[in-house]
């Protein structure tokens, strides 16, 4: 690989042959110019390269022919390997002199849905609305020679964001050129920020009760359930938008695997309290499956819009601040549960975590070993 350089204002191209090292100058003073460059001075130097080679092997043939190591017929073999690369050689030639259209935006995703990605629609989509932003910044760049210089470019032009969004923006674009191997992949994992850990804060039992006070005065029926099933259960956002009448047993349980254990297939078996078994009861029948019919189709449209909603009832309730989100409601039940004194595993069990230290370590926010007999109804 030839490596670029930049001396005064020039760039020039470094190259290694026979233990030497020599620089050839691009003629360029901008990066981009320079690196096309330089690609061009490296593709020739190959091609002299393997020129010199299969000279040196064809003049081999001919001595052996001449001496009588070889007969006519036992030439024939290493004349035809020798013409094959030739061949391979003449059409590295032509595809420097002729150079592949550039490749848009828009045809790299065409030809990444040809690869049948398998991936849910609501992960499909997600990934679409990410790559339309690189389009809106690519305009007509030629995606078959984007540098990481590009890449770095684009991600600048995100502005402000957080350090997840930095790196999923980085995993989704990565994704897609990792799909078509004929591409140079550019989005290389040293471009990934250093995750900023935000740890969410747990709602208070007196907050929760203004919560769902502010849904019942602003007629917000279903945060209003989705708060009470969140702090009884711990459920996640999704789990309880999802949430399926078949999930509710007869002996009075919810029994379902979360969406974060899915390839586990790990279960949890949670009991339902009276007032939330009351609440569950009085949701108007809109589907014969889901409890909450709108919201699954909001949900799988685009997941992040009920975040959104939510974090604006927060502003609304004058609840919203940092660590703060309906994640909470996860760091409540837990917190509470362990408060209450019930068995640590008993609630890993419960919110499906695989190892205690997690449980504990992560969500719980109180005093260890404090002495309540039981999860504080609301």
């Amino acid at each position: 690989m030839a490596g670029l350089v930049k001396r005064g204002k020039i760039y020039y191209c470094r190259l290694q042959h026979g233990g030497r090292e020599t620089w050839v100058s691009t003629h360029q003073t901008a990066e981009r110019p320079a690196r096309k460059a330089a690609d061009r001075i490296e593709s020739l130097f190959l091609r002299e390269k393997a020129t010199k080679q299969l000279t040196g092997q064809l003049l081999e043939v001919v001595k052996q022919l001449a001496s009588g190591q070889l007969s006519v017929a036992e030439c024939a073999g290493p004349l035809a390997a020798i013409e094959a690369v030739a061949r391979q050689e003449a059409l590295k030639v032509v595809d420097d002199l002729i150079p592949a259209p550039p490749l848009s935006a828009s045809e790299l995703w065409e030809r990444y849905l040809e690869t049948k990605p398998e991936l849910k629609p609501s992960t499909l989509e997600t990934k679409l609305q990410r790559f339309r932003k690189f389009m809106e910044w690519a305009g007509d760049r030629d995606m078959s020679s984007l540098s990481e210089t590009d890449c770095r470019a684009f991600l600048r032009s995100l502005g402000d964001i957080k350090s997840h969004t930095h790196n999923n923006y980085l995993s989704e674009l990565s994704s897609i050129w990792k799909a078509l191997p004929m591409l140079k992949n550019p989005w290389g994992e040293h471009l990934r920020q250093r995750l900023e850990v935000e740890s969410k804060k747990p709602f208070t039992i007196e907050q929760v009760r203004e919560l769902l006070a502010f849904c019942r005065k602003n007629n917000e029926r279903f945060w209003h359930t989705a708060i009470l099933i969140s702090y009884y259960t711990g459920l996640r956002l999704k789990d309880v938008v999802m949430l399926d009448r078949s999930q509710v047993t007869p002996d009075g349980f919810l029994d379902l695997i979360p969406a974060k254990t899915e390839r586990t297939q790990k279960r949890v078996r949670i009991p339902i309290r009276p007032e939330l078994a009351a609440e569950l009861a009085g949701i108007e029948l809109k589907s014969l499956k889901y409890f909450f019919p709108e919201e699954v189709e909001t949900y799988t449209r685009s997941r992040g819009i009920l975040t959104v909603r939510f974090g604006r009832l927060l502003k609304k309730a004058g609840m919203s601040g940092t660590g703060y989100g309906f994640h909470s409601l996860r760091h409540t039940f837990i917190t509470e549960a362990l408060k209450a004194g019930i068995s640590l595993k008993h609630v890993q069990a419960v919110v499906g975590h695989t190892s205690a230290e997690l449980t504990e370590g992560t969500y719980y926010h109180g005093e260890k070993n404090a002495d309540l007999t039981a999860y504080p109804a609301l």
